[in-house]
């Protein structure tokens, strides 16, 4: 059977036997992973000077806005760790380890347009747009899930930083994030 959208478009749907309408919903994140272009940038170290950045994801695209998703995150020692954005228009001097972007479809042959630096001390950290802080006391590992709700939006050379306050003796910190046209 098929019933009509009752707004006057003329749009159709099938309903089953007892008239009920079977949908689906989907985020913008699972549609960019579908279309190629989701991304996770990784970094992992042991070494890293307080006041150092753990990750820092630029946008390069001149037309396309970088969504950021989620942010996870675990540091070994109790601190605040600062999330911040802002935009450099000049020349990126990042001193860090080179990140490449991972595309979250591997059927996908599609590059993130952007620049990520791990272990960076030559960011200027922005405007911190948020403050988390660990609860490590021992040895036991607790991870920080931060989702943003596509909330954090970069547009071209556009960055979003990952900061520690204190000296970690180690760190992981994954930021995930889409393109969509601008």
């Amino acid at each position: 059977m098929l019933i009509t959208d009752g707004m006057g478009s003329g749009m159709k749907a099938a309903v089953n036997k007892n008239n009920q309408l079977a949908v689906v919903t989907t985020s913008a994140f699972h549609q960019a992973a579908i279309r190629g272009d989701a991304y996770a940038w990784n970094a992992v170290s042991s070494v890293i000077g307080g006041g150092d950045v753990f990750l820092t994801v630029r946008n390069l695209s001149s037309d396309r806005l970088l969504v950021i998703n989620r942010i996870n995150l675990w540091v070994d020692v109790p601190t605040a760790i600062d999330i911040a954005i802002q935009t450099i228009t000049t020349a990126f001097g990042a001193a860090g380890a080179a990140v490449v972007g991972v595309n979250l479809n591997t059927s996908s042959a599609k590059v993130a347009d952007a620049g990520a630096y791990a272990d960076d001390d030559n960011v200027a950290i922005g405007t911190i747009i948020c403050t988390l802080h660990t609860n490590e006391a021992t040895a036991d590992i607790y991870p920080i899930d931060f989702p943003t709700n596509d909330c954090i939006v970069l547009g071209t050379n556009g960055l979003i930083s990952v900061e520690c306050v204190a000296n970690p003796g180690g760190y992981e910190c994954t930021i995930f994030g889409y393109y969509i046209d601008a």
